[in-house]
């Protein structure tokens, strides 16, 4: 039993924000769930996961496929039930319908996320053959009303008069799949407002700094004309180091954090403000009261005040830079990176894996201008599961879907090329440097005596003969010229999944990083 089954229904989850139903059997198998019900737990996913169990009397008693499984995966699911062993009585069955009901719903309830049923059966386990099944058509359905929480007019008149008494504002968004392009645009229009996104926070705003991980880095230590006095925060994880250590260094003196989640999470280390509602209301709700201030007052044009000049200042000369130095004369893996982003269809889906293709596309993140639809696992940050995620992903997405992953990561979860009926849209990229290179740029492990056997871990395997037994459409390329020719017909519609396999050496790989990153200036 692997990951492979949850990490894809995960994937399906995330796509059609539905609850989405596991099955597996008793023992191990439900302990191979662990990863995938945890990245769903931080990511706030709907899964159901339902358990086949043994009957308590036979649990550790040295009997087939027994382990303890009962609130078996602890805190990383939201609740965990489980079924009585006899339904015969009414009060038992009343009991089975009111507690996959209460799953169901909680799954879906704000914050969303997996729910655990255990499921206890005794023998036999299969029907006769002179037996049949009858369901009933009076199955209990509790139908959940949608409720939506709102602010009071008193808090949004003290939310506003900080709003209006504050000189630098800044918006930064985390990990998101909501659609607020919208109304952070007419923000955006605010003369003391920057919006910093990261590349998994999915805002298609052109005024939106997205090359913060390049410059911050470079900003002399003061900081104080990049500073906000107002810092609004929503969405998940932040990719992003240089964002978290500036704005924790650099504490705001408000910061609002909107999210439904009752949990104080407070990763910048300055929340002054919790918003306990939706971001998608509160954004509208504040874009319409702006707008209603200016009807009334006179919309007059504001100069963009120094905070925002600086900020919009340090984003395009990083954008010209990353347009300028990415195309270098060493074959590497952000060069190899960029060309697949060049070459991305409209519209599409793309999943990125842990490690460096998530960093490498939030520093390329201004490269991505086609209105692609990014994910990325990191509720737990990972590499369990990240193709069988992105094929789950597919097979829900109308598009071209791709998954850009590392060897290490892809070779870890290869059997997702063997479920049955892979989407024909779904295109994986493999950075094969053979070997995890993420170690060769981390100043800790980078310079341990151990780095090469204990840290990077060399593997010498290609991705080819699994794509010959997958029925998958195989491309490779060790240079500029053969990943150009590739990606000429890799994204066209096919009858098969595809799978493009990049070959780069990871010293020169990592040399590249580190000079495309101190050579620039700002």
């Amino acid at each position: 039993m692997s990951v492979l089954p949850l990490f894809f229904g995960l994937g399906k989850a995330l796509e059609t924000c539905k609850t989405v139903a596991l099955v597996c059997t008793s023992g191990s198998a439900a302990l191979n769930y662990a990863p995938a019900v945890s990245e769903a737990y931080f990511q706030e996913i709907p899964l159901l996961i339902l358990t086949a169990d043994r009957p308590p009397e036979w649990i550790h008693q040295y009997d087939g496929q027994t382990i303890f499984q009962k609130d078996i995966y602890g805190k990383h699911v939201k609740k965990a039930f489980e079924l009585p062993v006899d339904y015969r009585h009414p009060d038992a069955q009343w009991q089975v319908e009111r507690i996959i009901n209460e799953a169901i719903d909680l799954s879906q309830s704000s914050p969303k996320g997996p729910v655990h049923i255990n499921v206890p059966i005794r023998e036999p386990f299969y029907p006769e053959d002179y037996e049949e099944y009858e369901f009933g058509v009076n199955i209990r359905h509790i139908k959940k009303v949608d409720t939506h929480a709102s602010l009071a007019h008193s808090e949004w008149a003290d939310l506003m008069d900080i709003w209006n008494s504050s000189e630098s504002i800044m918006i930064a968004v985390g990990q998101n799949r909501e659609d607020i392009d919208e109304v952070l645009s007419e923000l955006s229009e605010e003369p003391n407002v920057v919006i910093v996104a990261d590349v998994i926070a999915n805002v298609n705003v052109p005024e939106a700094i997205k090359s913060h991980d390049l410059f911050l880095p470079k900003i002399s230590e003061s900081h104080s004309t990049y500073a906000p006095e107002l810092l609004l925060t929503f969405g998940k994880s932040f990719i992003s180091k240089s964002l978290k250590q500036f704005l924790r260094k650099n504490k705001p003196k408000y910061h609002w954090h909107i999210q439904e989640n009752p949990d104080l999470i407070d990763p910048m280390q300055s929340i002054t403000h919790k918003i306990e509602v939706h971001e998608s209301y509160f954004l509208k709700e504040l874009v319409e009261t702006l707008d209603f201030a200016k009807f009334k007052e006179g919309d007059d044009e504001a100069e963009e005040s120094d905070f925002k000049l600086n900020w919009q200042d340090a984003a395009e000369a990083s954008r010209k830079y990353i347009h300028r130095s990415i195309f270098v004369e060493d074959f590497a893996e952000i060069q190899a990176t960029a060309m697949i982003f060049d070459a991305l269809p409209d519209n599409s889906g793309l999943h990125l894996g842990n490690s460096m293709p998530v960093r490498y596309a939030n520093y390329l993140s201004v490269l991505l201008d086609k209105n692609q639809k990014v994910s990325c696992n990191r509720g737990t940050s990972g590499i369990d599961g990240i193709v069988s995620t992105a094929l789950g992903q597919a097979s829900a997405f109308a598009g071209i879907y791709t998954c850009i992953v590392g060897d290490v990561s892809f070779f870890y979860d290869s059997n997702a090329l063997f479920i049955n009926d892979l989407p024909e849209n779904f295109r994986c990229v493999i950075i094969n440097n053979a070997g995890g290179n993420i170690f060769r740029l981390i100043d800790g492990p980078s310079k341990q005596a151990e780095l090469e056997d204990f840290f990077v871990t060399h593997q010498k395997r290609n991705a080819g003969s699994l794509c010959e037994e997958a029925g998958v459409e195989y491309f490779k390329a060790s240079n500029q010229l053969e990943l150009s020719e590739a990606l000429k017909v890799f994204f066209e519609e096919s009858n098969s999944p595809k799978l493009l396999e990049v070959f780069t050496d990871g010293k020169t790989d990592a040399e590249v990083f580190k000079a495309f990153k101190s050579d620039f200036i700002l």
